[in-house]
């Protein structure tokens, strides 16, 4: 079952007059396919900075035969020492999440809460796990603490745990998966969680700007920026 790989992504803004995503697709020597999503913070200037850097110094990584560990340490070393340099991106960070596809194999590693799903006959699975605030508030849900509404408008809910910000990190979530022959891998920013999981199964058909489209269609007010890159095996 092994075979080719094939990837696409897009972005958009969403309702906020910045981009602070950044993402990369890349086909690396072995055959394998590189993907990595960054979702940045520190305002506008430094969440659009430590995106590019995060994502650029991974890539860079893994091109001069790294591993994803390797990728993520010095990402993490690039953001860091970026916003040392000036004063005005001191607190910056991002979110991170890779994925290298080879034959049957996925491996992934991230760091905060940019999902990274697998959708195959119509289901869906979040294969990485959430460094946010969020699981813990949906907790209370199921411990009738909470309602789902107040959950989903919990303020502190999308506080992150942890981050790419050039200190040590203690939440680093990786993993590896065999797959079979029709599934699809998207790796995203939480933006697209503006739809449920089961409507991006649904829409997980389409091109990864088909996917953003529906997000936008939702129409979520303060919409986040939107990234998406989709991975299939080749036709």
């Amino acid at each position: 079952m092994t075979g080719r790989w094939r990837g696409e992504g897009g972005q958009h803004q969403g309702a906020r007059p910045y981009q602070e995503d950044s993402w990369a697709l890349r086909t690396l020597g072995d055959g394998s396919l590189l993907a990595v999503v960054a979702d940045g913070m520190g305002g506008h200037a430094g969440g659009a900075v430590a995106s590019k850097v995060a994502v650029e110094a991974f890539v860079y990584a893994i091109e001069q035969g790294g591993g994803l560990p390797d990728g993520l340490q010095d990402a993490n070393a690039a953001v860091g020492r970026t916003a040392a340099a000036k004063a005005e991106l001191s607190g910056m960070g991002a979110t991170l999440v890779a994925a290298q596809v080879r034959g049957d194999e996925v491996r992934w590693i991230s760091v905060g809460d940019s999902p990274f799903f697998l959708v195959s006959s119509g289901r869906i699975e979040r294969l990485n796990a959430d460094h946010s605030m969020a699981p813990q508030i949906d907790a209370l849900v199921k411990r009738g603490m909470l309602t789902e509404d107040e959950a989903e408008h919990h303020p502190g809910r999308h506080t992150l745990r942890e981050a790419v910000m050039g200190q040590p990190l203690s939440l680093i979530d990786k993993g590896s998966r065999t797959l079979g022959p029709d599934v699809k891998l998207l790796l995203c920013s939480d933006g697209v969680q503006s739809l449920s999981e089961a409507e991006i199964a649904a829409n997980a058909i389409k091109t990864a700007d088909g996917l953003i489209k529906a997000v936008l269609a939702a129409a979520k007010e303060h919409q986040d920026n939107i990234t998406v890159i989709k991975l299939e095996r080749a036709r």
